[in-house]
Protein backbone atom coordinates (compact mmCIF):
# COMPACT_ATOMS: atom_id res chain seq x y z
CA UNK A 1 0.00 0.00 0.00
CA UNK A 2 1.70 3.24 -1.06
CA UNK A 3 0.42 6.80 -0.17
CA UNK A 4 -2.76 8.14 -1.44
CA UNK A 5 -3.23 11.75 -2.20
CA UNK A 6 -6.54 13.30 -2.01
CA UNK A 7 -7.23 16.28 -3.99
CA UNK A 8 -11.25 15.95 -4.50
CA UNK A 9 -13.72 18.24 -3.38
CA UNK A 10 -16.16 16.47 -0.90
CA UNK A 11 -18.70 19.07 -2.99
CA UNK A 12 -18.98 18.22 -6.56
CA UNK A 13 -22.29 20.87 -7.35
CA UNK A 14 -24.21 23.41 -6.19
CA UNK A 15 -28.09 23.51 -7.14
CA UNK A 16 -29.67 27.28 -5.36
CA UNK A 17 -29.59 26.51 -1.45
CA UNK A 18 -28.64 22.91 -2.05
CA UNK A 19 -25.06 21.29 -2.06
CA UNK A 20 -24.02 18.01 -3.39
CA UNK A 21 -21.52 16.00 -2.25
CA UNK A 22 -19.88 13.14 -3.08
CA UNK A 23 -20.99 11.22 -0.20
CA UNK A 24 -24.09 11.30 -0.63
CA UNK A 25 -23.64 9.76 -4.51
CA UNK A 26 -21.00 6.83 -3.37
CA UNK A 27 -24.04 6.28 -0.12
CA UNK A 28 -26.80 5.83 -2.90
CA UNK A 29 -24.74 3.81 -4.84
CA UNK A 30 -23.70 1.69 -1.91
CA UNK A 31 -27.50 1.11 -0.98
CA UNK A 32 -27.79 -0.06 -4.47
CA UNK A 33 -24.93 -2.72 -4.47
CA UNK A 34 -26.31 -3.54 -1.33
CA UNK A 35 -29.49 -4.23 -2.26
CA UNK A 36 -28.37 -5.85 -5.86
CA UNK A 37 -26.59 -8.46 -3.34
CA UNK A 38 -29.55 -9.05 -1.31
CA UNK A 39 -32.03 -9.98 -4.27
CA UNK A 40 -29.73 -12.40 -5.04
CA UNK A 41 -29.19 -13.75 -1.65
CA UNK A 42 -32.81 -14.04 -0.64
CA UNK A 43 -34.14 -16.36 -3.41
CA UNK A 44 -31.12 -18.84 -2.23
CA UNK A 45 -33.28 -19.15 1.16
CA UNK A 46 -36.39 -19.32 -0.17
CA UNK A 47 -37.57 -15.72 -0.15
CA UNK A 48 -38.77 -13.72 -2.96
CA UNK A 49 -36.55 -10.97 -4.02
CA UNK A 50 -39.55 -8.97 -4.74
CA UNK A 51 -39.18 -7.54 -0.96
CA UNK A 52 -36.16 -6.01 -1.75
CA UNK A 53 -37.43 -2.31 -2.71
CA UNK A 54 -39.73 -2.45 0.20
CA UNK A 55 -36.92 -3.42 2.63
CA UNK A 56 -34.97 -0.92 1.15
CA UNK A 57 -37.77 1.96 1.37
CA UNK A 58 -37.99 1.44 4.91
CA UNK A 59 -34.56 0.73 5.80
CA UNK A 60 -32.70 3.49 4.29
CA UNK A 61 -34.23 6.43 6.13
CA UNK A 62 -34.35 4.87 9.33
CA UNK A 63 -30.57 3.53 8.78
CA UNK A 64 -29.96 6.98 8.34
CA UNK A 65 -31.91 8.36 11.58
CA UNK A 66 -29.67 5.51 13.43
CA UNK A 67 -26.45 6.94 11.67
CA UNK A 68 -27.43 10.42 12.98
CA UNK A 69 -28.01 9.57 16.25
CA UNK A 70 -24.47 7.77 16.96
CA UNK A 71 -22.50 10.39 15.26
CA UNK A 72 -24.40 13.06 17.86
CA UNK A 73 -23.76 10.72 20.95
CA UNK A 74 -20.15 10.56 19.82
CA UNK A 75 -19.47 14.17 19.49
CA UNK A 76 -22.30 15.37 22.02
CA UNK A 77 -20.28 18.29 23.08
CA UNK A 78 -19.88 19.70 19.75
CA UNK A 79 -23.57 19.19 19.05
CA UNK A 80 -24.78 20.77 22.77
CA UNK A 81 -23.18 23.95 21.41
CA UNK A 82 -24.40 24.17 18.25
CA UNK A 83 -27.37 23.03 18.71
CA UNK A 84 -28.45 23.68 15.05
CA UNK A 85 -26.26 21.55 13.83
CA UNK A 86 -28.23 19.12 14.78
CA UNK A 87 -29.87 17.97 11.63
CA UNK A 88 -29.23 19.02 8.38
CA UNK A 89 -30.05 17.72 4.85
CA UNK A 90 -26.49 16.75 4.08
CA UNK A 91 -25.91 13.31 4.38
CA UNK A 92 -21.85 13.60 6.38
CA UNK A 93 -21.31 12.45 9.99
CA UNK A 94 -23.20 8.94 9.94
CA UNK A 95 -22.07 5.93 11.69
CA UNK A 96 -21.88 2.78 10.78
CA UNK A 97 -22.93 1.11 14.13
CA UNK A 98 -26.17 3.46 13.58
CA UNK A 99 -27.06 2.54 10.32
CA UNK A 100 -27.03 -1.17 11.55
CA UNK A 101 -29.35 -0.57 14.39
CA UNK A 102 -31.38 1.36 12.26
CA UNK A 103 -31.54 -0.52 9.06
CA UNK A 104 -31.62 -3.56 10.87
CA UNK A 105 -34.45 -3.00 12.99
CA UNK A 106 -36.84 -1.67 9.57
CA UNK A 107 -35.60 -5.07 8.01
CA UNK A 108 -37.04 -6.69 11.03
CA UNK A 109 -40.45 -4.74 11.16
CA UNK A 110 -40.99 -5.22 7.50
CA UNK A 111 -40.41 -8.92 7.76
CA UNK A 112 -42.74 -9.07 11.08
CA UNK A 113 -45.48 -7.39 8.48
CA UNK A 114 -44.65 -9.73 5.81
CA UNK A 115 -44.70 -12.57 7.83
CA UNK A 116 -40.85 -13.70 6.62
CA UNK A 117 -38.50 -15.73 8.70
CA UNK A 118 -36.67 -12.45 10.52
CA UNK A 119 -33.46 -15.03 11.14
CA UNK A 120 -33.35 -16.34 7.42
CA UNK A 121 -34.00 -12.91 6.27
CA UNK A 122 -30.69 -11.42 8.42
CA UNK A 123 -28.79 -14.62 7.30
CA UNK A 124 -29.37 -12.98 3.18
CA UNK A 125 -28.32 -9.70 4.66
CA UNK A 126 -24.62 -10.95 5.98
CA UNK A 127 -23.12 -10.45 2.73
CA UNK A 128 -25.33 -7.74 1.14
CA UNK A 129 -24.32 -5.67 4.53
CA UNK A 130 -19.94 -5.81 4.45
CA UNK A 131 -20.05 -5.42 0.25
CA UNK A 132 -22.24 -2.15 0.70
CA UNK A 133 -20.02 -1.08 3.14
CA UNK A 134 -17.33 -1.57 1.20
CA UNK A 135 -18.48 0.98 -1.26
CA UNK A 136 -19.42 3.14 1.25
CA UNK A 137 -16.19 3.94 2.55
CA UNK A 138 -15.18 5.16 -0.85
CA UNK A 139 -17.49 8.32 0.50
CA UNK A 140 -15.53 8.50 3.51
CA UNK A 141 -12.08 8.49 1.70
CA UNK A 142 -13.22 11.18 -0.74
CA UNK A 143 -14.84 13.48 2.68
CA UNK A 144 -11.92 12.46 4.80
CA UNK A 145 -14.50 12.48 7.65
CA UNK A 146 -12.56 9.12 9.03
CA UNK A 147 -9.41 10.77 9.32
CA UNK A 148 -6.54 8.20 11.47
CA UNK A 149 -3.60 9.76 13.09
CA UNK A 150 -0.78 11.19 11.23
CA UNK A 151 1.80 8.78 10.14
CA UNK A 152 5.61 8.15 8.89
CA UNK A 153 4.61 4.68 7.35
CA UNK A 154 5.43 4.02 3.73
CA UNK A 155 1.45 4.57 3.45
CA UNK A 156 -0.80 6.67 4.11
CA UNK A 157 -3.56 8.94 2.51
CA UNK A 158 -2.95 12.75 2.50
CA UNK A 159 -5.50 15.15 1.74
CA UNK A 160 -5.08 18.10 -0.22
CA UNK A 161 -8.17 19.63 -0.86
CA UNK A 162 -9.27 22.71 1.92
CA UNK A 163 -12.68 21.22 1.77
CA UNK A 164 -11.85 18.05 3.49
CA UNK A 165 -13.20 17.37 6.17
CA UNK A 166 -10.47 16.44 8.43
CA UNK A 167 -8.68 19.14 10.51
CA UNK A 168 -6.89 22.19 8.97
CA UNK A 169 -3.43 20.90 10.29
CA UNK A 170 -3.56 17.67 8.93
CA UNK A 171 -3.80 18.59 5.63
CA UNK A 172 -0.77 18.41 3.60
CA UNK A 173 -0.15 15.14 5.94
CA UNK A 174 -0.06 11.62 5.94
CA UNK A 175 -2.77 10.15 7.63
CA UNK A 176 -3.61 6.29 8.64
CA UNK A 177 -5.69 5.28 5.69
CA UNK A 178 -8.51 4.25 8.54
CA UNK A 179 -11.26 3.51 5.96
CA UNK A 180 -8.67 1.74 3.57
CA UNK A 181 -7.78 -0.85 6.50
CA UNK A 182 -11.74 -0.93 7.17
CA UNK A 183 -12.33 -1.64 3.55
CA UNK A 184 -9.66 -4.90 3.55
CA UNK A 185 -10.66 -5.97 6.78
CA UNK A 186 -14.30 -6.48 5.14
CA UNK A 187 -12.88 -8.27 2.72
CA UNK A 188 -11.68 -10.80 4.76
CA UNK A 189 -14.88 -11.07 6.26
CA UNK A 190 -16.56 -11.72 2.78
CA UNK A 191 -14.12 -14.44 2.33
CA UNK A 192 -14.77 -16.21 5.56
CA UNK A 193 -18.46 -15.66 5.12
CA UNK A 194 -18.35 -17.19 1.30
CA UNK A 195 -16.43 -20.10 3.28
CA UNK A 196 -18.76 -20.46 6.24
CA UNK A 197 -21.92 -19.78 4.99
CA UNK A 198 -22.34 -22.84 2.62
CA UNK A 199 -21.80 -25.13 6.23
CA UNK A 200 -23.87 -22.93 8.54
CA UNK A 201 -27.41 -24.51 8.67
CA UNK A 202 -28.81 -22.57 11.47
CA UNK A 203 -30.87 -19.41 10.57
CA UNK A 204 -29.24 -16.66 11.91
CA UNK A 205 -25.36 -17.86 11.90
CA UNK A 206 -24.24 -16.33 8.96
CA UNK A 207 -25.55 -12.69 10.07
CA UNK A 208 -24.13 -13.17 14.09
CA UNK A 209 -21.17 -14.26 12.18
CA UNK A 210 -20.82 -11.18 9.77
CA UNK A 211 -21.21 -9.31 13.07
CA UNK A 212 -18.58 -10.90 15.02
CA UNK A 213 -15.90 -10.39 12.71
CA UNK A 214 -16.82 -7.04 11.40
CA UNK A 215 -16.77 -5.68 15.50
CA UNK A 216 -13.46 -7.92 16.25
CA UNK A 217 -12.13 -5.79 13.33
CA UNK A 218 -13.55 -2.18 14.01
CA UNK A 219 -11.93 -2.49 17.40
CA UNK A 220 -9.08 -2.67 16.56
CA UNK A 221 -8.70 -0.29 13.76
CA UNK A 222 -10.24 2.24 15.80
CA UNK A 223 -7.22 2.83 17.29
CA UNK A 224 -5.84 4.26 14.66
CA UNK A 225 -9.17 6.83 14.26
CA UNK A 226 -9.11 10.44 16.01
CA UNK A 227 -12.09 10.25 18.23
CA UNK A 228 -13.11 10.91 21.20
CA UNK A 229 -12.09 9.17 24.37
CA UNK A 230 -15.07 8.04 26.40
CA UNK A 231 -14.33 4.87 28.87
CA UNK A 232 -10.88 3.15 29.85
CA UNK A 233 -9.27 5.15 26.88
CA UNK A 234 -12.06 3.61 24.26
CA UNK A 235 -14.05 5.00 21.81
CA UNK A 236 -17.71 4.76 21.50
CA UNK A 237 -17.15 2.76 18.13
CA UNK A 238 -14.58 0.26 20.05
CA UNK A 239 -16.92 0.14 23.30
CA UNK A 240 -20.11 -0.29 20.80
CA UNK A 241 -17.70 -3.09 18.95
CA UNK A 242 -16.99 -4.83 22.12
CA UNK A 243 -20.65 -4.68 23.23
CA UNK A 244 -21.42 -6.55 19.96
CA UNK A 245 -19.17 -9.17 20.09
CA UNK A 246 -19.63 -10.09 23.50
CA UNK A 247 -23.41 -10.24 23.09
CA UNK A 248 -23.30 -12.15 19.42
CA UNK A 249 -21.70 -15.53 21.48
CA UNK A 250 -24.91 -16.07 23.56
CA UNK A 251 -27.17 -15.08 20.76
CA UNK A 252 -25.16 -17.83 18.61
CA UNK A 253 -25.29 -20.27 21.20
CA UNK A 254 -29.31 -19.58 21.97
CA UNK A 255 -29.56 -19.99 18.47
CA UNK A 256 -27.89 -23.19 18.31
CA UNK A 257 -29.31 -24.21 21.29
CA UNK A 258 -32.94 -23.53 19.57
CA UNK A 259 -32.08 -25.44 16.77
CA UNK A 260 -31.14 -28.67 18.01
Amino acid sequence: MATITINIDPVFAHLGPLTLRWYGVIMALAVLVGALVLARQLPKRGISSDHVVGMVIIAVPLGIVGARLFHILDDFGFYWHHPGQLWTLQLIGLAIYGVLTGGVLAVVVYCRWKRLPVWRVLDCLALAIPVGQIVGKCANIINGDTWGYATRLPWGIVYKNPNALLPADLLGVPTQPTPVYEQLWLLVTIAILLWAMPRLKTDGMAFLLYLGLYSFGRFFISFERVNNLLFLGLREAQLVALVVFVAVLPVAWWRHRRAT
